[in-house]
């Protein structure tokens, strides 16, 4: 009779050391192959699968998934990338969102206690060694996939150029309290070809390693022999440590921190940490006293000004830097605002070009860089297609003296903001769209009226690549304006 109580006991007992809490967490961006392969051979051993993306456009997704209670043991996640992971979800998580989670330490249990985590995307671990492309060929290559300008520079920049931190060196600090890192140097397969690879190493894979890693190391490097797939253990540097450090509330800390990231032979290396965070009190304190450490900050700044010729971003990012630090003066920064423009005009204005003296034109209205330009160089703006939107991103505004219906019927409030859209389809303009669209408070809302114009001025043959890029810069949502930047490039021709 006690045979039932003892069983009972044993049962309680394996319920009590069970490790079915464990987590198998994943970002599903486009395929499903992944997950689904994750899901066949773990959840059978006590695996949890969480799938962290929504199916909503929610951008605040991330954050509330930091927020929760889930707690991840395997992480994977599977998508495009370049810079952020994206793909058919409507959803993405950019690097930028990544690093800044981790700095805050905002989502430990996320980006901190896995053991393993596998980039299913291309390029994820990609260190800075050349392949096939250059960096220009990259930089076309990620705006035709729908990339914002800003973040394909940055993009091209960390996989070509010899300053800043690759992504493997990004990803790996990310995650550096993993066992391993899984993902790809250059081109990875597409979910579909992955998931028989996968499914091998799963088989060669024994169970102690399926308990902690869910796959093992040789397992994955053997079924993906022939690729460009990488296993990564991270380990935590001294350069993670002082930028750890420089960022504290310990000032002492903070200050001698940002002397050994100045005072490094190879400061390039800090150039994303150096400019994201260039307000810094402490930087400011070390540059302000320290003259001979300003002086060759400068120096070395100015090779990566040099270096990034045609990334307009970049450029302005370093001197502008310089500026904030007092280590140039307004007539040399003005005067380099004025190159980095007039650079850009060297060859014919095309979409990505003018995306980025628009940029430039935009952000430097007070310095009206327009009328420092030669007359033939304003001569190329005023007869280029993108010449009105041009002179918009400089703040010059056409006096309007006709108004279209929609306008008109925003303009006059008599009716709800998508009634004057969807009742004045043939005659929609830029303007109107632009004028509900900022008056909407929902993000989502706001940017299904864009969706809806576009469709609308598409089909009516009203759209021309700049007035396609003009709209696209109306969007809040960062995957809406991957998906319109794609549309702009691939579905219009001029």
């Amino acid at each position: 009779m006690k045979t039932p109580q003892i069983l009972l006991i044993l049962c309680s007992l394996a319920l009590a050391f069970n490790v079915s809490a464990k987590t198998v967490c994943s970002m599903t961006f486009n395929s499903v192959d992944e997950k689904q392969l994750f899901s066949k051979h773990l959840s059978p051993i006590g695996y949890e699968q969480v799938e962290l993306v929504p199916d909503s456009k929610d951008p605040n997704w991330f954050k509330k998934a930091c927020a929760s209670d889930v707690s991840c043991d395997i992480l994977v996640v599977s998508g495009h990338f370049g810079g952020l992971f994206f793909g058919e979800s409507a959803s993405t998580i950019s690097l930028a969102e990544l690093i800044s989670a981790k700095e805050k330490s905002l989502c430990p249990n996320i980006l901190d206690k896995p053991k393993s985590v596998f980039l299913m995307g291309c390029n994820t671990l990609a260190s800075k060694s050349p392949d096939h492309r250059s960096v220009n060929d990259y930089l076309y290559i990620l705006v035709g996939d729908g990339f914002p300008l800003n973040l394909a520079e940055e993009v091209a920049a960390s996989r070509y150029l010899d300053f800043g931190q690759s992504m493997s060196e990004f990803m790996t600090s990310i995650f550096n309290k993993s066992q391993m890192v899984v993902g790809f140097d250059s081109t990875g397969p597409l979910g579909a070809q992955a998931a028989p690879r996968l499914e091998r190493a799963f088989k060669e894979t024994s169970l102690a390693d399926k308990n902690t890693t869910g796959i093992s190391k040789t397992a994955i490097l053997t079924a993906f022999k022939g690729t460009n797939l990488r296993v990564v253990t991270p380990t935590i540097k001294k350069a993670d440590l002082d930028r750890t450090e420089a960022l504290s509330g310990n000032n002492p800390a903070a200050l001698l921190a940002w002397k050994n990231i100045l005072a490094n032979q190879n400061i390039s290396k800090h150039y994303d940490f150096i400019i994201k965070n260039k307000t810094n009190p402490q930087l400011k304190k070390v540059l302000s006293e320290d003259l001979v450490l300003g002086k060759s900050v400068y120096t070395k700044m100015l090779k990566i000004y040099q270096s990034a010729t045609g990334l307009s971003s970049i450029q302005v990012n370093v001197i502008e830097f310089l500026k904030y630090h007092n280590l140039v003066d307004h007539y040399i920064y003005q005067d380099a605002l004025i190159y980095i423009g007039s650079n850009l005009l060297v060859r014919e204005l095309d979409y990505i070009s003018a995306d980025q003296l628009c940029t430039l034109l935009r952000e430097h209205r007070d310095l009206d860089l327009l009328s420092k330009f030669t007359d033939a160089q304003n001569n190329k703006i005023e007869y280029s297609s993108y010449g009105n939107y041009l002179r918009k991103c400089s703040g010059i505004i056409p006096q309007k003296t006709t108004y279209s219906k929609s306008y008109h019927c925003l303009m006059n409030e008599t009716t709800y903001d998508w009634a004057c859209l969807t009742e004045n389809q043939p005659d929609l303009d830029i303007d109107s769209c632009a004028l509900a669209k900022s008056r909407n408070p929902d993000i989502e809302n706001g940017d299904n009226m864009m969706w809806y114009c576009y469709s609308k001025m598409i089909d009516q043959g009203r759209l021309n690549k700049a007035s396609c890029l003009e709209l696209t810069h109306h969007f809040s949502i960062l995957g809406n304006q991957l998906k319109m930047n794609w549309n702009c490039m691939n579905r219009l021709s001029y």
